[in-house]
């Protein structure tokens, strides 16, 4: 039998085996106790039968009779089924009436005696009695055997029994029904703290509220310590990703700056042919560096949803525009900046994720646009607002991509353009910022040529 792993089930299971077993129990001894009853019962109304079976002797010439015109035997409950046999005769004589054949009782008749017999192929239950007759003069005892098959007996138990099982199987389905409705508003607390555990964000570590009932408190304080050491794990992970950045940053720095120096200083070309290419190697691990920290810092289990704030997007396109405005020129690019001349709704976000994010976009159509060749086009970053949605689209007029690349594109360390520099983070780092956003992102080939990515963020408030 596989194991139940509901709890539900388990105190149904419980409450039910047990009240089963009780109610079992219950009609085993309530049909013990109705037999012995009705029995006693049936046998009290054979007796009395049998008593006045005595005033209707009479005798006529010497000779014993007997009036049984009027004699009956009320039963309860036997419906016409039962069947009464008797004897009379006298103890030292012959038969007076009945049937001969009717058997003896088992012991003397000091009392009445009450006992099991058969007869005519009927099971019955009957009572012998003696008592004196005076015969003239002479005093004659009289036995007397009344008997009644156990047809009677039998329904009467068996409608009793029947309906008490009736009773109770609406009484055990009524409190089943109970329990379970119990049991559910006992679970309440549960299903809530389930439900509000999966309404946070993934990345909400706050303690859980502890206004449960008392058994839940120990699973209550257990979530609580979980979600305080991951919330420390999450922290060490920030501050070692710090500390690497910090330790990497300054050797490589120092290394851009002496080749800088050596190159000014010799003027062997095959010396400046390696200092050249240890400067762009320097500059490519500098730049990796970078995106890898970003990459780390934009992991969506670091992400925490409490420290969003209020942004214009607007004003983060501006400042991405500024930053890279100056190599975006140098390259021989133009940047293009299109927004509506409206009041631009607001969305919920982290400032600075949000500028790496545009700025990632930005830098990434100004490598890859051109494919094999540099590219020498214009970059456009779009801003639009719908009803509940605000739609910011980076796009160059470039060669594009082959379209069974572009569900690869935002993996980690793709590069599918081979002839420009890159990490191969760029799109991996725009898309962990979408989704700490609850932005939607798209990528797709421009029909009018050209490459496109569009991120949807979902709007603080509906556009007016």
């Amino acid at each position: 039998m596989p194991a139940i792993k509901s709890i539900r089930s388990r105190l149904l299971l419980w409450i039910g085996l047990p009240f089963t077993a009780l109610a079992f129990l219950a009609l085993l001894s309530s049909h013990l106790l109705l037999a012995r009853q009705i029995n006693e019962a049936f046998d009290v109304m054979l007796l009395n039968a049998a008593q006045r079976l005595e005033r209707r002797i009479y005798t006529v010439d010497g000779e014993l009779r007997i009036n049984m015109h009027y004699f009956s035997i009320s039963t309860l409950g036997s419906r016409g089924e039962g069947k009464i046999f008797y004897r009379i005769r006298e103890v030292d004589g012959g038969m007076i009436a009945g049937f001969q054949g009717l058997g003896d009782p088992p012991t003397e008749l000091n009392e009445p005696v009450f006992f099991n017999t058969d007869y005519a192929g009927n099971e019955l239950r009957a009572v012998a009695l003696i008592f004196p007759f005076y015969r003239g003069r002479r005093e004659v005892d009289i036995e007397v055997i009344v008997a009644e098959s156990k047809e009677a007996r039998h329904t009467l138990a068996k409608d009793f029994m029947v309906t008490l099982t009736g009773l109770m199987i609406v009484t055990g389905l009524l409190a089943l029904t109970i329990a379970r409705l119990a049991i559910h508003r006992g679970l309440a607390p549960l299903n809530a703290i389930s439900q509000a555990l999966r309404r946070r964000s993934p990345n909400d570590l706050h303690p859980i509220e502890d206004n449960a009932p008392k058994e839940i408190h120990p699973l209550i304080a257990s979530l609580n310590q979980l979600m305080q050491r991951i919330r420390r794990s999450i922290e060490s992970t920030q501050q070692l990703n710090a500390d690497v950045s910090h330790q990497l940053r300054t050797p490589i720095s120092e290394i851009r700056a002496l080749t800088e120096l050596s190159l000014k200083s010799t003027h062997e070309p095959k010396t400046r042919a390696n200092l050249v290419e240890i400067q762009r190697i320097s500059e490519h691990a500098s730049h990796t560096v970078q995106q890898l920290l970003k990459y780390a810092k934009t992991r969506s289990e670091l992400f925490d949803a409490t420290h969003l704030e209020e942004v214009d997007l607007m004003a983060i396109c501006q400042e991405a525009c500024a930053q890279t405005a100056t190599s975006i020129y140098q390259q021989g690019q133009e940047l293009s900046f299109e927004h509506p001349h409206i009041l631009m709704p607001k969305v919920l976000g982290d400032p600075i994720m949000l500028l790496w994010l545009v700025v990632n976009l930005i830098e990434n159509a100004s490598l890859h646009a051109g494919g094999a060749h540099a590219y020498q086009g214009t970059i456009t970053i779009t801003l639009t607002a719908e009803q509940l949605q605000v739609l910011l689209t980076v796009s160059d007029e470039g060669v594009g991509v082959d379209a069974a690349q572009l569900g690869k594109l935002t993996e980690r360390f793709y590069r599918h353009n081979r002839h420009a520099p890159g990490s191969g983070l760029g799109l991996a780092i725009v898309e962990q910022i979408a989704t700490a956003h609850g932005a939607q992102l798209k990528i797709y080939n421009r029909p009018t040529g050209g490459f496109a990515v569009t991120v949807a963020f979902p709007a603080i408030q509906p556009l007016p």
